[in-house]
């Protein structure tokens, strides 16, 4: 699975409709967050999983979002916000703000809404990254796992996509 995939997942009809009835949000500003945001998260992660103890904690939390079923895309209805919540405090650190902002400007979104959308997706995107994960645990293996997917979508001619991630540098780097 690749970040074309992913994203397909993610920024489906189904999961942007749920998301922007649940927040009241117009459909293509949904689209527009998840599209934009998914690059960065998993950028983030991938740096993340840099540091040994680090890597440690992703693969934790990926192996514990794999099987619970709370995550997955069609239980958007029910998804905990808490716990997506969470995970972006968990993933982004202490720039959860900062890249919100960013996110809101470049999509016309507020951080609120930024904020929203992507509690609701960061459980169904540990689930998936999770399968994907298998016994990788290692600092070089999920570095190497989430680069692939990184790499693999960049690679992929999917509906513009590297465009998408041309505005990882300037999302996450703030450069």
């Amino acid at each position: 699975m690749d970040l074309a995939n992913i994203l397909s997942s993610l920024a489906g009809n189904d999961t942007v409709n749920e998301i922007s009835k649940k927040f009241n949000i117009d459909t293509n500003k949904v689209s527009s967050v998840i599209t934009s945001a998914l690059p960065t998260l998993i950028g983030a992660m991938q740096k993340n999983a840099s540091t040994e103890s680090g890597a440690a904690a992703l693969a934790k939390a990926l192996g514990d979002h794999a099987g619970n079923a709370n995550s997955m895309i069609s239980n958007l209805k029910n998804v905990d916000l808490t716990d997506g919540s969470k995970i972006l405090g968990k993933i982004l650190g202490g720039n959860a703000s900062s890249i919100f902002d960013k996110i809101g400007k470049q999509t016309g979104t507020t951080s609120g809404q930024v904020s929203n959308i992507l509690s609701s997706i960061a459980p169904a995107l540990m689930n998936m990254l999770g399968k994907l994960k298998g016994n990788n645990t290692g600092n070089d293996a999920l570095g190497a796992l989430l680069g692939s997917v990184l790499g693999g979508g960049a690679s992929n001619n999917a509906g513009g996509l590297g465009s998408i991630l041309g505005g990882l540098g300037k999302i996450f780097g703030g450069k």
